[in-house]
Formats: structure tokens, C-alpha cells, sequence
């Protein structure tokens, strides 16, 4: 399916500069040349491509001190960026969200059932796209499984603790572990082992990767309680809605533990508020972060620690100014 793209005149090492566009264009051919039951879903999703934040640190992760990068890494970044749409997709659908990356999402444009199935498709094109990865890089197509395995089981253990008001704090942690944190990981550490990196530095770039997937999950919790749903560019308050006991509300009920017996509405939103549950969740956040930096100060090719820091955080703050769409 993919491997047509691998027989393009492109170059065994592309410049990273290159990439994201690469990327690009092979996800907008897919999705144009998808089987014409789903094309119309694929060809509406186009229209909003998101950030391209997991694929960029898959590229940086994997780029030697040249600048360079194995052309194989573009299909494992398409995949990435494949599997995180379809999670989105079937995150909307659970959520019955209006509205995704500013934009109708499938569930509303299309029908729940339509959207499960599109989300079905694109994990099946996640996988299409990896399987046409060769030696000796299928070590990636191994973790990528197992990264999936995480994903869905993180979405799950979110699902059963909707409002549990008495899960703890750590389990909370572990949650955002899978679902989010892992497919940052499989993208920093991903790269790194296809770009031929020491196992020190693959291993440390790993855990980058998921210091930046929780301090960004956490913000995006955050976003729920600060921003309305024109800046976030989907629904807001949805998570209270849905009884999602997230960090600001968890950090709030510390404070005030007779808080856990209200009811999941917009005065618990006011009250998380008034309880500083948000400035208590960015002060985790920033652990995270200066984790991930920490982790950067390891890596022996400087350049590719700057690039990677200023990745990070470009994205955080554009997140926290209510202007990034997952």
C-alpha cells in the first residue's frame, strides 16, 4: 500500500527539513486513495491536519549530527500521525464531541457508527504503513504494537474511572501514562532507534518523549477549566460533563475533600476554579517539564537537544494560549 512511496526517487537520508512535508504528502495520498466507502470521511479530514507534533519528534529524535534522517522514518511518522487521528476519532464518538482541530468532528458530520469504522480503518492504515518498514527497522513495528496495546488501554481505564471520585492520584498518572504518554514515546524513542542511535540515547530520548506526553496531557486536562470552545478549538467543560476526573479536579479535592460529593456540573467547574485546581496542575506540569529538559542535557548531539527542547516548548505554549488542536 505504502511501499509505493519508498520507490520515489527520495534519497536513503533525507533532510530534515524535508520531512514534515514528506510526511504530508504520503498521508494525503492515503487518504485520497482510500476505498471509496471511507474517502469522504479521509478527504474531510484532510482539511484539518493538526500540528504534526508527534511526527516532528519522531524526525528530530532520528536525525544524525548532518541533519539527516533514514527516508523509512516518513512512514513511521505518517503512522504515528494515522493512529493518533484514529484515537481522536474514537475519543470524539465516546465524548460526542461537536467539533475537532476546529472543525466538525466525524461522529457529528458524518454518524457514530461511521466514525467507529473510519477510526477501525485508519489504525488498520497505521499498521499497512509500518509493515512496509524493512531491515533493520522492524524492531519499531514491534514497539509501535505495543505502544497501540497501551493507547487503548489507557482510553479504557479512563472510560471505568469516569466519575470515580475516589481514584487516586497516581492512578490518575498511569492513565495519562497510556493513553497519552505512549505514542510521545514510541515517537522520541521510535526515531531514535531508527536513526541509529546508542541505546543510551535511545532509551533516554524514550523517556523524553513520555515526560513530554504527560506535561502535555496535563495541559490539555487544564484547558477544560480556562479556555471556551472557540480557543480550544473543541469542546470544552466536556471532561466535567462527562464525569472525567481529571488533574485540576483531583488536585482540587485535596484541598477540599467534601468537594468529591458534588455533582459533575459547571459549579464544579467554579469551584476548581476557586480552589486554584489548575495552577496546582501546571506546578505538576512543570516537573514533567523540567524532567524532559533534564533528559536533553544528556544527549551528546547538542543541536538535536536544542531542537527538540524548542519543540517542546513551542507546543506547550501555544497550548497554554488556548491556539493548538490536537
Amino acid at each position: 500500500m505504502t511501499n509505493v512511496f519508498l520507490d520515489k526517487n527520495i534519497a536513503e537520508k533525507v533532510d530534515i527539513n524535508s520531512t514534515q512535508a514528506l510526511c504530508a504528502e504520503l498521508i494525503h495520498d492515503l487518504f485520497k486513495k482510500a476505498p471509496e466507502a471511507v474517502r469522504p470521511i479521509t478527504t474531510h479530514l484532510l482539511s484539518a491536519p493538526g500540528k504534526g507534533v508527534r511526527s516532528k519528534l519522531l524526525f528530530l529524535s532520528a536525525m544524525d549530527s548532518d541533519g539527516l534522517v533514514p527516508k523509512e522514518t516518513i512512514l513511521a511518522a505518517a503512522a504515528v500521525e494515522i493512529l493518533h487521528l484514529a484515537t481522536l476519532i474514537h475519543d470524539d464518538v465516546i465524548d460526542e464531541a461537536d467539533t475537532r482541530r476546529g472543525i466538525q468532528s466525524v461522529q457529528s458530520k458524518f454518524s457514530k457508527k461511521e466514525a467507529i469504522l473510519c477510526g477501525d480503518y485508519l489504525f488498520c492504515l497505521a499498521f499497512a504503513a509500518i509493515s512496509d518498514i524493512s531491515e533493520p527497522y522492524t524492531q519499531f513495528t514491534r514497539k509501535f504494537a505495543t505502544s497501540v496495546s497501551k493507547i487503548c488501554l489507557g482510553e479504557l481505564k479512563q472510560y471505568s474511572n469516569n466519575y470515580n471520585t475516589g481514584i487516586h492520584f497516581y492512578e490518575y498518572l498511569k492513565t495519562i501514562h497510556g493513553k497519552t504518554a505512549a505514542l510521545f514515546h514510541i515517537s522520541a524513542y521510535g526515531g531514535a532507534l531508527m536513526g541509529g542511535a546508542p541505546e543510551k540515547e535511545i532509551v533516554a530520548l524514550g523517556k523524553f518523549g513520555t515526560y513530554f506526553g504527560m506535561v502535555f496531557q496535563i495541559i490539555d486536562d487544564c484547558k477544560d477549566y480556562v479556555l471556551d470552545g472557540t480557543q480550544a478549538k473543541k469542546p470544552t467543560q466536556n471532561d466535567i460533563c462527562s464525569g472525567v476526573v481529571n488533574l485540576p479536579l483531583l488536585m482540587s479535592y485535596l484541598k477540599e475533600p467534601a468537594l468529591r460529593n458534588s455533582p459533575f456540573d459547571i459549579s464544579l467547574l467554579q469551584d476548581v476554579q476557586r480552589l486554584g485546581g489548575v495552577a496546582d496542575a501546571y506546578t505538576i506540569a512543570k516537573k514533567y517539564e523540567k524532567k524532559a529538559k533534564h533528559v536533553l542535557g544528556t544527549l551528546a548531539n547538542s543541536d538535536k537537544s536544542v531542537k527538540l527542547e524548542s519543540l517542546m516548548t513551542q507546543v506547550l505554549n501555544i497550548m497554554k494560549e488556548g491556539s493548538y488542536a490536537r
